[in-house]
């Protein structure tokens, strides 16, 4: 598997609303794990908060490579809210396991809140973001 058929594979199992599948796909250190310890709560907070939002389009726009097992993607999000499509463009962090690539963390923006159409956003971006929080 690669870190983008990782990456398809969570937003093909938010699209079922299979958030186990999610759930799964998170590294053992991924910071979201210290929030949500066990998958019952995760999906306590999933059935509450992310069963009304739906992906409408996902698009995976530039890779890198780090070193130790890691890669870095680029991917711009369309989600839909209460009929409201909003645009995200985020910074993903795969890391290569046994198991194959899970899901570490991410970087976000909000699309409008760039200078360049999402599809052209680029690691650079993210590097002069002023929140470089990743969740």
């Amino acid at each position: 598997m690669t870190p983008t058929a990782c990456l398809r594979r969570r937003f093909e199992a938010l699209r079922r609303g299979d958030y186990a599948a999610i759930y799964a796909s998170y590294h053992p250190q991924a910071p979201f794990l210290q929030h949500f310890p066990d998958l019952s709560s995760y999906l306590v907070f999933a059935l509450e908060q992310l069963t009304a939002v739906t992906l409408v389009a996902w698009q995976c726009t530039q890779k890198r490579r780090l070193d130790g097992g890691q890669v870095e993607c680029i991917q711009v999000l369309d989600c839909s809210h209460e009929g409201t499509i909003s645009r995200m463009v985020e910074l993903a962090l795969l890391i290569e396991t046994s198991q194959g690539w899970l899901y570490h963390s991410a970087q976000k923006l909000d699309a409008r809140d760039v200078s360049v159409p999402a599809v052209l956003v680029d690691f650079s971006h993210f590097a002069e973001a002023s929140h470089k929080v990743r969740f």
